[in-house]
């Protein structure tokens, strides 16, 4: 996966990276989240996958703002359907994005990263037709999901490392309190945990580079859409991402 922030933590300082993948997960079956895209950038005429997202509109998907940096919507296309990110499955849907609605509060200057949340609008409906692409709703105002564990996947790194995987990842993990997570993070420079953020945490599980803006998934719904974590990916910190229940209306009004 790609753009996942990471704290630095023996700097002091919070970097973007331009990609992030799951740490101490396994790979996933074809089909297994339909909702799970792929966001591309253009460098020239070839593509490179950048950040997740997940389809929550035949025209919508919803990702992480700190993905979507450049200001043409033509820079980016999206991936549905995909399984393995290097081959060609048969199941693929490559649509380009019309515009993109950053969060107006998003700032990536200040700590935690608050508002980290984008809408893509795509310039043509996505065929939900088979079980390779479909809808994932989104978590309602108010959600909790307090001792639930989640899931999350993405394309991202499975170590500080590595290079990005074929295969779509996929990994559980214990959604944690904002209180719990803050403390978890105390003493590490710009790590601010605030009410739009939502945290889920296991020893040695973590999103990486690449992962940035795809779903974490509680419930059946999407919770989550992953924003930073520490640098190297080390699965000692939690896993930070956009509180999607606290931005529901305003995802619903784009």
């Amino acid at each position: 996966m790609k753009l996942l922030l990471c704290i630095v933590a023996l700097a002091g300082l919070v970097a973007s990276e331009p990609s992030q993948r799951i740490v101490g997960g396994s790979d996933a079956y074809a089909g297994q989240f339909p909702w799970q895209v792929s966001l591309q950038r253009s460098s020239g005429s070839s593509w490179s996958h950048i950040c997740g997202g997940s389809l929550i509109a035949t025209n919508r998907v919803l990702t992480a703002a700190h993905c979507v940096t450049a200001t043409s919507p033509g820079s980016y296309r999206v991936v549905l359907g995909n399984h393995r990110l290097n081959n060609v499955d048969g199941t693929e849907q490559t649509i380009y994005i019309s515009s993109i609605v950053n969060h107006p509060n998003y700032n990536g200057n200040a700590a935690g990263y608050p508002n980290d949340i984008s809408v893509l609008r795509l310039s043509s409906n996505a065929n939900t037709g088979s079980s390779a692409v479909s809808i994932i709703g989104l978590a309602p105002s108010g959600s909790s999901f307090a001792g639930q564990t989640c899931t999350i996947s993405g394309w991202g790194r499975t170590s500080g490392t590595s290079s990005l995987p074929n295969i779509l990842q996929h990994v559980a993990m214990g959604k944690i309190s904002n209180s719990d997570c803050s403390s978890r993070w105390s003493g590490i420079s710009g790590a601010t945990i605030n009410s739009g953020h939502i945290c889920v945490y296991q020893s040695g599980r973590s999103a990486c580079n690449g992962d940035s803006g795809g779903p974490m998934i509680c419930n059946n719904m999407l919770a989550g859409v992953t924003s930073w974590g520490i640098s190297g990916c080390s699965g000692n910190y939690p896993s930070v991402y956009t509180r999607v229940s606290q931005y529901v209306s305003w995802i619903n009004s784009i």
